[in-house]
């Protein structure tokens, strides 16, 4: 999977420096601007079973979470289930994060499609 991929996926704005092992994606570097805050963090492939699994542990300091992506079915149509846990980490975090969690969640339907797309085209 290309890092470009997971930009706009869930909190991702935007993905660089990639690590690979061999030609499977392990990790990145990432940013977000959420809630009038700006975040940066990293990413870690922490379970993927190519190509119907790829999970990946994000975490920014103030806030983690994993992104899982499951693909079924395919020929001609392929399903794909996404889940998205997020959590804060510490007490500062954890009082913006009504706020961080409306704003990961609003359009999140819209970017999965538009991850659908990417990936389709892409990968």
């Amino acid at each position: 999977m290309r890092p470009a991929t997971w930009a706009q996926v869930g909190p991702v704005n935007e993905v660089w420096d990639p690590e690979y092992t061999g030609e499977a994606l392990t990790g990145w570097k990432w940013s977000t601007d959420i809630g009038g805050r700006s975040f940066q963090g990293t990413a870690a492939a922490v379970d993927f079973e190519a190509p119907t699994k790829y999970a990946t542990e994000l975490d920014a300091g103030e806030m983690a979470g994993t992104i899982t992506i499951e693909l079924s079915g395919g020929n001609p149509t392929t399903h794909m289930d996404v889940t998205l846990d997020f959590r804060s980490k510490g007490m500062l975090s954890a009082m913006f994060f009504p706020v961080i969690k409306d704003a990961i969640g609003n359009g999140f339907a819209e970017q999965m499609d538009q991850f659908a797309s990417t990936v389709e085209a892409t990968d």
